[in-house]
């Protein structure tokens, strides 16, 4: 089939790869030229595991442009996959998303699907609608097809993906997209777009929600000298429980998980109910930081005023370089408003790093950002960071200091190696 896609970030140029790799042929578009021109040079503008192997496999399937006209010449389907930031308030900003319907609407001359994939509220469905009939001289069908990739995986996550979430009314539409996807062996759950769209907004709230019970436990676990990585693993043995999202750390951050809780919660008070429960959930995601910010001050009573900190990670999760919401910030600018100086070192994410902490300096090499540090502080858990040498370390480090924000490292031997550990949850 003959596939457009708007917008080609995380979720976008994963989606026009994927489709290509399946045998469609695809157009990715962006009003950014510069991203475009990088695209079309094979030049990719997003660290993704597998995404540049891809896109290079599927090139003769699969262009780039800045043009509606010409993405959408032969356009059987089109993806709106632009973001969709939070507002003050938490709800979702529909500029993008209603900006790409308009200019979509002026300039197909025939019947396509349009395919919301960006996540959004239900109703927005409707509303897109609405602007496609106003602009567009055809028929065109609107249809939801939410997105649940992890950044880091999304590669593979939509290669093989759990579940195909299909939101359409017109039956039409609903085939073309089930026939679209008949290659990848998943589930089909056909359904409205309304519920199509609670989908996604359920699922990251309900992982959301693991990740704040498992950190508040693990506070629990602080003080009654319980070991959270033990409870953890007998919890997530229940079959109605399971494992998943249940490591205790830092928190949640990144493009959805708080952009989508606050949303649902803005959501909800535009409909007249107190999501209560969601806020808690968000409010625990926010105090983790300073909960582990406690355990760095107690290290330190004379204070952190000329103490030089180490951080390690600064992507707001592994594999990727995405800053977005990433708490490696939070803490960073914490410690700095406390009078301490900090160093940061990240596999690929410094780049990214680099304006939002203007303060901090940057290390490509671990052990020369920790030689004179008074602590190392460990906030994302890059698989590199496993094979760190830490009597090595010791030899480097001014103070003894191991303040570990994901659980990562094995307490005995670091403890052995002469140093002082602290995570969360952990005796």
């Amino acid at each position: 089939m003959k596939v457009a896609v708007i917008g080609t970030g995380y979720v976008g140029l994963v989606t026009a790869s994927v489709l290509a790799h399946l045998g469609h042929q695809v157009v990715g578009l962006d009003i950014d030229a510069k991203k475009i021109a990088a695209l079309k040079k094979g030049k990719i503008t997003i660290f993704e595991p597998g995404l540049k192997d891809l896109i290079k496999k599927n090139r003769a399937r699969l262009r780039f442009t800045t043009s509606y006209h010409e993405a959408l010449r032969q356009a059987q389907v089109v993806f709106i996959c632009v973001g969709t930031p939070a507002q003050k308030d938490g709800s979702y900003d529909p500029r993008y998303v209603f900006a790409a319907a308009k200019a979509i609407a002026q300039n197909l001359d025939h019947y396509a699907v349009i395919v919301i994939k960006s996540t959004v509220p239900p109703s927005t469905t409707q509303a897109v609608a609405k602007i496609l009939d106003a602009n567009a001289g055809v028929k065109l069908d609107v249809a939801a097809n939410p997105e649940f990739l992890k950044e880091g995986s999304a590669v593979a996550d939509a290669l093989k993906p759990d579940r195909i979430v299909i939101g359409a009314e017109s039956k039409k539409a609903r085939d073309i997209l089930i026939r679209l996807h008949r290659k990848l062996k998943a589930p089909v759950v056909a359904t409205s777009p309304q519920s199509a769209q609670m989908i996604k907004y359920a699922s990251n709230a309900m992982l959301s929600t693991r990740i704040s019970f498992i950190n508040a436990i693990a506070i629990l676990c602080d003080k009654v000298g319980a070991d959270i990585k033990d409870v953890s693993s007998g919890l997530g043995l229940d079959p109605r429980v399971g494992r998943s999202f249940l490591n205790a750390g830092l928190g949640y951050g990144g493009s959805c998980f708080p952009k989508d809780t606050w949303a649902l919660i803005a959501f909800a008070k535009k409909l007249g109910y107190d999501f209560k429960f969601l806020r808690q959930v968000d409010m625990v995601n926010a105090d983790q930081v300073d909960y582990f910010l406690t355990k760095i001050k107690a290290a330190f009573p004379g204070g952190l005023k000329g103490k030089i900190l180490t951080v390690l990670g600064l992507s707001f999760k592994p594999e990727t370089d995405d800053m977005r919401q990433a708490r490696s910030v939070v803490l960073i600018k914490k410690l700095l408003s406390l009078g301490a100086s900090v160093r940061a070192t990240d596999p690929v994410a410094i780049k990214n790093a680099r304006p939002l902490l203007p303060r901090v300096k940057f290390f490509t090499d671990s052990y020369q950002a920790l030689s004179g540090s008074d602590g190392l502080v460990l906030v994302t858990e890059w698989a590199a960071y496993a094979k760190l040498d830490f009597k090595k370390i010791k030899k480097l480090i001014r103070q003894p200091y191991v303040f570990d924000g994901r659980n990562f490292f094995d307490p005995a031997k670091v403890k052995a190696a002469g140093f002082h550990y602290f995570g969360l949850g952990r005796p």
